[in-house]
């Protein structure tokens, strides 16, 4: 079966946790959407065959801290946490080039921290946003920042793709 060509390059459920979002004013579904898909578009290397599944949840310190209590030994809030279902994408079924939708995974963002954040560094709540989501969204798709060369590339990417969104720099 050939890909169908109007079909979205991602599948994206968009979860409001908490109204702190709704209260901010951002507008983050469509900002999702196209932050995701032009995320997607510029990461080098990934299967083209697939249309990933991502589940975003924006939430709020109190949701975020129990996971990541829970899944990292850390009894504190965080900006944002993802977790991704593959290791890899080279994981990933062919599925013969058929166009299969597959999980990538979960990201969750609080918008207590990435408030606070955004008005500690003078950054617009909506860049700060989109940073944190294409930093997460990475993490999906298996890069990481945990030793030196990991964490150039993967902050390289970031910058690349915050400026395509007309974002600065957020490492400066």
């Amino acid at each position: 079966m050939p890909i169908n060509k109007t079909r979205p390059l991602l599948s994206i459920d968009l979860i409001f946790d908490t109204p702190e979002w709704a209260k901010s004013r951002l507008s983050a579904r469509k900002r999702v959407s196209e932050v995701l898909h032009t995320a997607w578009n510029m990461v080098p290397g990934h299967p083209r065959h697939i249309y990933p599944e991502i589940t975003i949840t924006l939430t709020n310190d109190a949701s975020i801290q129990i996971l990541n209590r829970d899944y990292r030994d850390k009894d504190k809030p965080t900006n944002v946490l993802s977790f991704p279902m593959w290791n890899n994408l080279g994981e990933i079924p062919d599925n013969n080039g058929g166009g299969a939708s597959f999980p990538l995974g979960d990201i969750i963002i609080a918008f207590e921290t990435i408030s606070r954040e955004a008005t500690e560094q003078g950054k617009p709540l909506v860049d700060h946003f989109t940073h944190m989501l294409v930093h997460g969204f990475l993490h999906l798709l298996g890069y990481d920042h945990m030793k030196d060369e990991e964490a150039r590339v993967m902050e390289s990417l970031e910058i690349k793709i915050l400026k395509k969104l007309l974002i600065p720099n957020p490492y400066v």
